[in-house]
């Protein structure tokens, strides 16, 4: 009988820790992400280019915040729009003006790495327009792209709610230099962390009472 208990907490907890780990899949997307672009092909100076473009119709609000910034940054070239802060730094990005642009000087040959957060009205106000956030990489001349000749070595899309269907945020890569991955919500770290307690405490339980 006390095995049997036993049992069904330590499968309790597990079950605990697995929907903790896809509690991520049960929203429309997460809301956090990490971005890696390694340069280390390149050499010489260039430029990031970040930008953050509503559709052609009113959007709903749209915001992306960027912290955690590592790699050679040098000084701002143009900012244009909607977008304030600094790189390294935090920057963050509205989709209220037409054209939300920071231009940054970098120095390739290294790894640049940050943490994206989206948020506003859009996940939860109804629109037929999204907002598109992109990262290009430039050369010296600022004139031709490096790591995907067409553009963007990323873009991140954001759909509004639409009648039945949810908002949702969408992560795509354009070259192989780039990578994207999403970061738990602090929530979701505290759910995981709470059952792999448990499973510990159950299972130390369990060994206490084990016969010799």
């Amino acid at each position: 009988m006390f095995a049997s208990t036993l049992n069904l907490t330590l499968r309790r907890a597990v079950l605990a820790a697995l929907l903790a780990g896809s509690s991520s899949v049960a929203l429309a997307d997460p809301l956090g992400y990490h971005v890696e672009i390694d340069t280390s092909q390149f050499s010489g100076a260039g430029f990031l280019d970040f930008a953050f473009i509503a559709g052609n119709s009113p959007a709903p609000g749209a915001t992306a915040t960027l912290s955690q910034f590592t790699g050679a940054f040098g000084a701002l070239e143009t900012q244009e729009g909607s977008v304030s802060g600094s790189a390294p730094g935090t920057l963050t990005f509205g989709n209220s003006g037409a054209y939300n642009d920071w231009f940054q000087n970098v120095t390739l040959g290294g790894k640049f790495a940050f943490n994206i957060v989206f948020g506003g009205d859009f996940l939860n106000t109804a629109g037929n327009a999204g907002t598109t956030f992109g990262v290009g990489l430039l050369d010296a001349t600022a004139t031709s792209y490096l790591g995907n000749v067409n553009g963007n070595l990323l873009q991140f899309e954001l759909t509004p709610l639409n009648g039945g269907l949810p908002a949702s945020i969408a992560g795509s890569t354009y070259a192989s230099i780039a990578s994207i991955s999403a970061v738990p919500e602090a929530s979701e770290w505290m759910m995981l962390t709470g059952g792999l307690a448990l499973i510990g405490f159950a299972l130390r339980r369990r060994r206490a009472v084990t016969p010799a």
